[in-house]
């Protein structure tokens, strides 16, 4: 119980307007604020904050109270929770322990003492025995601590298929209950075998840090397994409404403007270790519905933070796209430089480098102006216009002048056309329209390919669909320039390897998620039979980029740095840029 006089104390201490305003944007009209309400669907405004009496009230739905209301509504939690959520909001120590109540439904209550049970036996199997030590050298090879190993209770599993069910059967546990965990598969007789096998193992949790499910990562190269293995769907775990590190992430939102979204689990925990505590990511997959309303519930920002290779910016696209005119979040990005995920830049740059580079953010605007010029010959008359064109209808939707200025100014300096003749191309912002239903998929502009990843694309097309030219690259030991083309180019020697009969459906059914878009791009495409000349002319092509291409893209580099803040990298372009220069020159005489 929490003493009466403490939780008058918070009360006081708090004003109602600065909490609500973590979640809903507000705004004064009259003696009130006023904001779209965070518990219904709605595009007027009817959600009031009144400052002098502390209250807050909707006029669609009827909801109101202090801010102790708002906290148990807007995150279904009981009162003393409520006020706990406060007091760290306003810095006031409780001293006491609020504790969640016990599950209704016993079954869940089985459940989750069998998943916790599990995750502490793999936990000490990574940490105290022999069988754990390869999989405790891999973490440590990633550059985790013992400590950050402890902190998020990472474990391993062994290879033998029925350690769990041993372990759960010596403790009693029933036939159906294990079953129902999601841990085990179960042959045709019946019998249960143990799920995860020789995979480092992330306990999921839920909102409140109780375990719901497992994810596995493999130690050995093996394409014939998922990288990662999921608990499947149980009565704890659904994948689609669950955010890793949730629990902890929401300690520190209000603090740090909101939580920073990463592609995967080891991103999360690299960034935690290195200072960067309110990360979460989704399960392996794209961001749902689910898990935006999860998190537009907790703060009204949302920082995204992918990998900055090609197919990690892709990403970033899907899920500005899916963003989009969100009525209670606010979206920033972050792109990271180099092509890093945020644990290779985390060990490249150090901590205090990467924290400074998550708070160095991009609007989706300025993103999509960035991620739209990606690999875009700007001399070439075709490529460039294509691309201004996609830049302009972007910019058009911005109804705000100074913004459309601001872009419009950082298009000029990207393609070196004029400002006023972009502002006479520019399309009018469309006047606000009573809503309507959207349709599931926004359309967005087709990205223009630059000549180099258009023979990259045609190139790989033709060692997918034509055994000499692929003979006749991996002989000559060719390397595609993008690291994806690459990626895929060895992927399919590989897969030729294992599998000599191996057809591209096959191949593709094994391609990594994040580059099977790309993958069915290429495979897509309608191109004559390859002759010699044609290949000779390709690889010719992906060769020989001219030094004046090389010294616009240095160019596009450097404004891009600067535009992340990145001073770092604007230095190393910069010294590039000057030799390239002084080449230019001699090779003019």
């Amino acid at each position: 119980m929490i003493p009466e006089a403490t939780v008058d104390q918070v009360l006081k201490a708090v004003n109602i307007a600065d909490y609500i305003g973590q979640f809903v944007q507000l705004r004064k009209t009259g003696q009130n604020l006023f904001g779209l309400c965070p518990f219904h669907e709605e595009h007027t405004p009817s959600f009031s904050v009144n400052e002098s009496k502390q209250i807050f009230h909707c006029f669609s739905c009827g909801r109101g109270g202090n801010v102790f209301k708002f906290v148990m509504d807007y995150d279904n939690v009981t009162f003393p929770e409520a006020v706990k959520k406060v007091a760290d909001f306003a810095g006031i120590p409780l001293n006491v322990q609020i504790g969640h109540a016990a599950p209704v439904d016993p079954e869940i209550a089985k459940q989750q003492h069998i998943l916790q049970d599990t995750a502490d036996l793999f936990h000490h199997i990574l940490v105290n025995t022999e069988k754990g030590e390869a999989a405790l050298a891999y973490l440590h090879k990633r550059g985790l601590t013992d400590e950050t190993i402890e902190e998020f209770q990472l474990g391993y599993a062994p290879e033998e298929r029925n350690l769990l069910v041993a372990f759960l059967n010596n403790r009693k546990i029933d036939y159906q209950d294990q079953r129902a965990s999601g841990l085990f598969v179960e042959d045709q007789a019946g019998k249960l075998f143990d799920r995860f096998n020789d995979r480092v193992m992330f306990p999921l949790t839920d909102g409140n840090g109780k375990v719901v499910g497992f994810s596995g990562r493999i130690l050995q190269n093996d394409k014939s397994q998922a990288k990662y293995l999921n608990s499947p769907e149980t009565k704890l775990f659904n994948k689609r409404d669950i955010l890793f590190n949730l629990h902890r992430a929401k300690a520190e939102i209000g603090r740090d403007g909101g939580p920073i979204l990463f592609e995967g689990y080891m991103d999360v925990i690299a960034a935690y270790q290195a200072g960067v505590k309110n990360g979460i990511a989704s399960m392996g997959t794209s961001l749902t519905t689910e898990q935006v309303d999860i998190i537009s519930h907790l703060s009204k920002r949302l920082t995204v933070c992918y990998d900055g290779d090609e197919p990690g910016q892709r990403a970033i696209e899907r899920a500005v796209t899916m963003l989009a005119d969100h009525p209670r979040l606010q979206t920033d990005v972050v792109v990271l430089s180099d092509g890093m995920d945020p644990d290779e830049y985390i060990r490249a740059r150090g901590a205090e480098a990467f924290q400074a580079q998550v708070k160095s953010v991009l609007t989706p605007t300025a993103f999509m102006l960035q991620f739209l010029a990606r690999g875009v010959d700007m001399h070439n008359d075709q490529a460039k216009l294509t691309y201004l064109n996609a830049a302009l209808k972007i910019i058009g939707k911005i109804s705000d002048p100074v913004a459309r200025a601001v872009y419009v100014k950082q298009l000029a300096e990207t393609t070196d056309v004029p400002i006023a003749a972009l502002n006479q191309s520019l399309p009018k912002p469309q006047q606000s329209q009573p809503p309507v239903a959207r349709p599931a998929v926004t359309e967005q502009p087709a990205r223009p390919l630059d000549r180099y990843t258009a023979a990259q694309r045609q190139l790989l097309y033709y060692v997918w669909h034509d055994d000499l030219v692929m003979q006749r690259l991996k002989n000559a030991t060719f390397v595609f320039p993008t690291d994806y083309f690459q990626t895929l180019f060895t992927g399919w020697l590989n897969f030729l390897h294992e599998q000599p009969d191996g057809d591209l459906a096959g191949f593709l059914d094994r391609v990594d998620p994040e580059l099977s878009g790309v993958a069915a791009d290429v495979a897509m495409q309608s191109l004559p039979e390859a002759t010699e000349a044609t290949i000779d002319e390709l690889i010719q092509t992906i060769t020989s980029a001219s030094t004046v291409t090389r010294l616009q893209a240095i160019k596009q580099a450097i404004v891009e740095a600067q535009r992340l803040g990145d001073k770092q990298k604007q230095g190393e372009l910069t010294v590039q840029y000057v030799n390239l220069m002084k080449l230019l020159k001699q090779q003019q005489g």
